[in-house]
């Protein structure tokens, strides 16, 4: 049986080649073969013999989801249905800006956490990505957008699509090393942002190992809050949270990291919260994205008022602490933070 390839690190793929008399360098070889210039074949990687890549096809697949659908927002943003070997599918989306173009990438099929205002959790939990389910997904895209090796090509990545990263760690910690591969011929570690509503016990035991930007789905300033609004609070309160955020800045301590903190009109967006937040985080190497709650149908929360949103951040800023209020991008095409979801459920009842 054929393995995929993009399931595999480098050093892994070392250790596979050796089984088959294949020298050590090929991994490399490959590797940037497929991540900075998106061969999906081995007969057009053209520094590497016809012997062996007959070879390498008989022993590898490069795999690549189908594009069921593609959904274009009046702003840019393109949200993309992909469909897995299983018949199971995802969502990820892809977000042009000015300076930058960035993917938001999936790590679960659902999600099991069930914060109140995400619609993804809504639909419940089937199943972890495999780590080549993860990778492609940034693939195909750039496969569909032509981003390979041009001016254009993918800047950032983020890990915030369906799912929790961290209840899938080891498939992310391996897609993360491999998108990384190295400064020149991969993505900068400053340009990936893993995100994770909070599970602490597990961003302690990868903190040494995560070599990118991490991203925290706070949403709430004390635990009475974040219990009703995030029931996943209840098992790894913001004491622990924190406690582990500090063990990740422990070794990465030129990274801040990101809170992420969207605003529930009447819920969590008062001059108390504000003032709550900054007291929570003095001491972290913070940043706060204030995001904006986008509904989606079953949800009854409401979006902060504008004036509210307004001073929020200026409470938080005028704290000492960068509180950048993030545009609404793809909200038309349910594109946007917490709108993601798949058609799994209708799948799986059809």
């Amino acid at each position: 049986m054929k393995r995929g390839i993009l399931n595999h690190s480098k050093e892994e793929l070392e250790k596979i080649l050796a089984e088959y008399g294949i020298e050590k360098f090929r991994a490399k070889q490959l590797l940037v073969w497929i991540y900075r210039f998106g061969k999906a074949c081995f007969s057009e990687m053209t520094n590497i013999g016809k012997e062996l890549q007959k070879q390498l096809g008989e022993v590898f697949y490069i795999y690549r989801p189908k594009i069921i659908q593609t959904v274009k927002s009046t702003d840019g943003t393109i949200k993309f249905l992909l469909g897995l070997s299983d018949g199971c599918t995802i969502e990820c989306v892809f977000i042009p800006e000015e300076k930058r173009n960035t993917i938001c990438v999936s790590s679960q099929i659902g999600c099991s956490v069930g914060c109140k205002f995400c619609n993804t959790g809504y639909h419940g939990f089937i199943r972890n990505l495999s780590t080549e389910e993860i990778i492609s997904q940034l693939l195909v895209i750039k496969d569909y957008l032509n981003l390979w090796n041009t001016e254009d090509r993918l800047s950032n990545v983020v890990f915030m699509g369906m799912g929790e990263p961290l209840f899938n760690h080891e498939n992310i910690l391996k897609a993360v090393y491999n998108l990384i591969l190295d400064e020149k011929d991969g993505i900068s570690r400053r340009k990936i942002t893993v995100s994770t509503s909070g599970i602490s016990p597990i961003l302690k035991e990868i903190a040494k190992d995560l070599p990118c930007r991490l991203a925290i789905s706070l949403h709430a300033p004390n635990d009475i809050l974040r219990n009703r609004i995030m029931p996943i609070n209840k098992i790894y309160n913001i004491a622990s949270i924190l406690d582990a955020c500090l063990v990740y800045s422990s070794y990465h301590e030129y990274l801040k990291i990101t809170f992420e903190y969207l605003l529930l009109g009447g819920i969590n967006d008062s001059k108390e919260c504000a003032h709550e937040l900054l007291i929570l985080l003095k001491g972290i190497n913070a940043k706060v994205n204030l995001l904006q709650f986008n509904s989606w149908d079953g949800c009854d929360f409401v979006p902060s008022t504008k004036r509210n949103v307004i001073q929020f951040a200026k409470i938080l800023k005028d704290g000492g602490i960068e509180a950048p209020i993030r545009n609404r991008r793809g909200e038309d095409i349910m594109a946007a933070c917490g709108q993601l979801a798949s058609r799994n459920s209708e799948i799986e009842g059809s």
